[in-house]
């Protein structure tokens, strides 16, 4: 029996397509929350630009990460509009970096990458990202935490694609100073990744403009550029005085012994952990299989170089999962919370997703009978069962999210009708966030989530009477 090969790589497309737009579905839930409300009270009681400036002042949530500032502030005129085309423009936005991210390294390598290909690999990585992230409310769901957490990632690819792309300008070099300063501003643990990867890359482009690489000279300076100015918003993260306001709260940070114990251990212990994992080894079969099935029998392979590949891309991956974590480990000895965890998680995906690609495309040019391509094929085709389970799983975040938007908007409705009718003080619901796996919301006085409710007052210019589900 045999499999034509240009309809079956657009079943796993349609696949990943639909499980991206599930995701972005659930954006159309997507409602403000916890530091959301202290945020949106300065963007409306001072201005964007002031709002800005608390970077220096203010302690109630962290604005020492100006890029969340930035972002928050733009699409804060938007209201509820706003958050709901944030998942759906950012997947694309995603997407798509990472499709040119992928046909640069394509064209700087030896391995071709068409278009389509490109484009499947980016969804597959994207995808599972999400369904994967070990906090999908408050890493996807909620504002100050998709900024924070998983925006640099959607930012990441574009500002790998600019210094790898060979095309030299000088308007290119300002673009990639601003981008890397914006994506570098999010938080201390996306910027310490962007930091290690572009240190990485401007030591290998500076070595080989030393033997004189062509592809190296030219993407040296960029790379450069990038460097500089993630480290300027390293420090400017660091360094700002919000920042050792907030860090007096966690005490004495680790010692540099200390340091490099928990890192080792913390990212021996994450990425064991994902090699452990039945889902992810199904990614790394996937992507294999999509290899081998995908691609046609071009050309002769180095076997010594291919599995020296597929050792760089582990080790890279293992070294920032270490970068990711380091920040947590420094200041609080610990692992990052949850929501942090999207950012190895990506990384781990983007590693299994590269490895697996690379070694069904190296098995298809040193040995692909017939009897094998078709087996193979017939192996894709029941190993996307399990995407499909997994946007099974997915929906039935439908009903749950549905659920708090519909309570979110009669609380909504509620304040604005007491304001209207020119009440000092209104009644309102606390929303449970224990279907979501936690996020807090409106309290009382004498709760520990009181300071979000003194914030939505502020916003909302009346008291709120907090009642506990």
């Amino acid at each position: 029996m045999r499999f034509n090969k240009n309809y079956i790589s657009y079943i796993p497309l349609a696949i990943f397509l639909i499980g991206l737009g599930l995701f972005a579905y659930l954006g159309v839930h997507f409602r403000y929350w916890a530091d959301d409300w202290c945020y949106n009270a300065d963007f409306r009681n001072l201005g964007f630009l002031e709002t800005l400036r608390g970077y220096l002042y203010n302690v109630t949530y962290p604005p020492s990460r100006y890029s969340v500032t930035i972002l928050a502030g733009l699409f804060y005129p938007l209201g509820v509009l706003g958050l709901q085309l944030l998942v759906p423009l950012s997947l694309l936005l995603w997407t798509w970096g990472l499709v040119r991210l992928f046909l640069n390294l394509s064209s700087l390598s030896t391995y071709p990458l068409s278009t389509f290909q490109a484009t499947l690999l980016s969804l597959i990585i994207v995808y599972f990202s999400i369904y994967l992230a070990p906090h999908l409310y408050q890493s996807i769901y909620w504002n100050t935490g998709f900024f924070t957490y998983t925006f640099p990632l959607v930012l990441f690819p574009w500002v790998l694609t600019l210094v790898t792309d060979q095309n030299p300008s000088k308007t290119k070099l300002i673009l990639i100073a601003l981008l890397s300063l914006l994506a570098g501003g999010f938080s201390e643990a996306s910027n310490t990744v962007l930091v290690s990867a572009l240190t990485l890359y401007t030591v290998i482009a500076f070595i080989g403009s030393r033997y004189k690489k062509v592809w190296a000279q030219k993407t040296f300076a960029p790379a450069l550029v990038a460097l500089i100015f993630a480290l300027i918003a390293m420090a400017l993260l660091v360094f700002a005085p919000t920042t050792q306001l907030r860090a007096e709260r966690y005490g004495e940070p680790a010692s540099l012994l200390e340091l490099i114990t928990l890192v080792f251990n913390f990212t021996r212990e994450f990425v064991t952990l994902s090699l452990k994992d039945y889902g992810q080894l199904l990614i790394l079969l996937l992507a294999g299989l999509s290899g081998f099935v995908l691609n046609s029998k071009e050309r002769d392979i180095n076997i010594p170089k291919t599995l020296a590949l597929g050792f760089g891309i582990f080790a890279l991956a293992t070294l920032l999962v270490a970068a990711s974590l380091t920040p947590s480990a420094y200041i609080e000895r610990g692992l990052p919370v949850l929501r942090t965890q999207v950012i190895p998680r990506h990384i781990m995906v983007f590693a299994f997703v590269a490895l697996g690609w690379v070694g069904g495309y190296s098995l298809r040019q040193l040995y692909a009978p017939t009897w094998l391509q078709t087996t193979a094929t017939a192996a894709l085709l029941i190993t996307l069962i399990f995407p499909i389970v997994t946007i099974y799983n997915s929906s039935k975040y439908i009903p749950v999210y549905s659920g708090r938007a519909q309570l979110w908007d009669e609380r909504e409705t509620t304040i604005l009708s007491a304001i209207e009718n020119g009440q000092d003080r209104v009644e309102v619901l606390a929303i449970d966030g224990a279907p979501v796996g936690g996020i807090r919301d409106f309290d009382p006085p004498d709760k520990k989530g009181y300071w979000i409710t003194l914030c939505a007052a502020d916003y909302y210019h009346i008291k709120l009477q907090v009642i506990l589900p």
